[in-house]
């Protein structure tokens, strides 16, 4: 067996695959904003308030961070999947059965991660000689100079991202929801810790900022010596002489792009041979879908199972089959027994430390101040059920028992508010030591601002559940929402007030209309 050829044609095919589902679509149309954003200056690099000239150089460099930053976030969560999606098929039981080794199974899959992150590059890529030309500072486009940071810089990050998605889905608690929660962590403590790092070898950053920063650095202190050592990829300055077109032309240096020096580009491509080590490791952890290797499913009451008795065809027949009519009383709708069923399903599997650890979450919120509860407790104490929320609206779809529940009488408008007065009612239970603490101290705002977040979070959970049909979507982007607004004081999208008045006005008309949207896909569904 050609080991080479076996690689390809099973990366290849996983590629094709990937191109053609529409969350791939979703993330080329988002790196087109990107692109977009940057052409009409939304988006911008600067050091202090200056900035280098539009050439090749500059645009190619700026580019190349935008992308090592948003794919090295977002791609992971884009590329990661695809050994679940073989287990959840039964095609990895497929190729269980044939020579197949552990290896190049997940060095087919690191392949294919990576040419998916690779082509999205390629569109900012190609997009960079159109931004140059828009800016209209210089016409000269110097292919070398331009797609060299994307060479060097970016595809380095692309196969670090590739390599941890593989390895992340070869171990077991990882490869679920918690590792999505673990990898946003991971990008944004870690990352910005290489600052130190950059700073005394700039070409070991992984995202390359000190790279650049520190070549640009030099070209600016060179023309502006009292520059100060800042650097800024992001909005533009607020005022308008920083804005994109920086017309004063004191605030503009010429800069021709990173001296690649052989020694640069080999420590740049040893973060390919670190993606190649951890592709290795990745094949260690992998079952290859060995049902005996993954750990059985817990059985709470053995003795309860009997051996089912054989039944022969003569036996069945021989017997008349009577099917008693639904009575009134029993067609009747429980809403309140299909709430509890709702809430059990929600909390079916969690372990004992779990309700352990909301207890103590429970007793900080009580026991400390309002404003520490609002600003520490709170934030916490609404992300640790973050995988609870997430099963909210695909949780049929994840277990394959769609047409089930779908089947049902009236599953729209009985099951589905069900299943959002659960995520409620979780949402109230593990917040509620706050919500005492604040009512008793007499914080009105802080209270109404809880209230919101109440509503919101299992809203915008069933919303994104709904639409999506899978869990991802709401663990990444509530993550996200969380770290900006609470963690980082980002007020207009602070839900929960932790450090604001919690925006209600905009979040419980939204949280309504997220509702509205979920009610209409699931329609959408039940119709097809």
């Amino acid at each position: 067996m050609n080991t080479t050829r076996v690689i390809y044609h099973l990366a290849r095919a996983d590629f094709l695959e990937r191109v053609r589902r529409y969350s791939f679509l979703i993330m080329l149309g988002l790196v087109a904003f990107l692109g977009y954003q940057t052409a009409v200056g939304n988006i911008t690099m600067r050091l202090d308030q200056y900035r280098g000239e539009f050439n090749s150089a500059w645009v190619g460099s700026m580019m190349s961070l935008i992308s090592s930053f948003f794919l090295g976030w977002f791609g992971f969560y884009l590329v990661k999947g695809s050994v679940a999606r073989d287990r959840e098929t039964g095609v990895g039981q497929i190729m269980a059965t044939t020579p197949l080794t552990r290896i190049l199974y997940m060095f087919g899959k690191f392949i294919s991660n990576f040419s998916v992150l690779v082509a999205m590059n390629l569109v900012l890529a190609i997009a960079t000689i159109g931004i140059q030309l828009i800016a209209g500072e210089s016409t000269q486009i110097n292919l070398f100079s331009m797609f060299a940071p994307f060479l060097f810089i970016t595809l380095p990050v692309m196969a670090l991202v590739a390599a941890v998605a593989v390895l992340f889905e070869s171990i077991g608690f990882l490869s679920g929801g918690f590792g999505n929660v673990v990898y946003f962590f991971l990008f944004i403590f870690i990352f910005p810790l290489a600052d130190t790092l950059s700073k005394t070898n700039p070409a070991f950053e992984p995202l390359g900022m000190g790279l650049i920063q520190q070549s640009a650095g030099e070209a600016a202190k060179a023309t502006f010596p009292e520059y100060s050592g800042g650097f800024v990829l992001g909005d533009p300055a607020t005022d308008e002489s920083l804005g994109i077109d920086f017309e004063p032309a004191s605030y503009i240096f010429q800069w021709d792009g990173v001296d690649w020096t052989p020694d640069i580009i080999l420590k740049r491509f040893s973060f390919i041979a670190i993606a190649i080590g951890l592709t290795l490791v990745a094949s260690i952890f992998f079952d290859r879908f060995d049902p005996s290797r993954r750990k059985p499913k817990r059985i709470k009451n053995s003795a309860s199972i009997s051996t089912p008795q054989i039944v022969s065809a003569s036996q069945t027949l021989s017997q008349p089959v009577h099917l008693t009519p639904l009575t009134i009383s029993v067609n009747h709708f429980a809403f309140l027994r299909v709430l509890f069923s709702e809430l059990k399903l929600l909390l079916k599997g969690q372990r004992w430390w779990w309700y352990l650890i909301m207890l103590g979450f429970f007793i900080a919120g009580l026991r400390n101040s309002p404003e520490t509860a609002r600003q520490f407790i709170l934030p916490f104490t609404w992300l640790f059920p973050i995988l609870i929320w997430s099963g909210l609206g695909n949780r049929e779809m994840h277990n394959n028992t769609q047409q089930m529940v779908f089947s049902s009488a009236s599953p729209l408008w009985r099951q589905l508010p069900a299943q959002w007065l659960a995520g409620f009612i979780v949402t109230i239970l593990t917040g509620s030591g706050v919500a005492i603490n604040l009512l008793s101290a007499g914080d009105t705002v802080g209270l109404l601002a809880w209230f919101s977040a109440a509503i919101f979070i299992p809203s915008f959970a069933l919303a994104s559940g709904v639409l999506s049909n899978s869990h991802k979507v709401f663990e990444v982007l509530y993550v996200t929402l969380w770290y900006l607004g609470p963690m980082n004081k980002i007020y207009p999208v602070d839900y929960l007030g932790a450090n604001s008045n919690g925006n209600i006005g905009f979040f419980i008309p939204f949280s309504i209309f997220l509702i509205i949207i979920a009610f209409v896909g699931r329609a959408r569904q039940l119709q097809n």
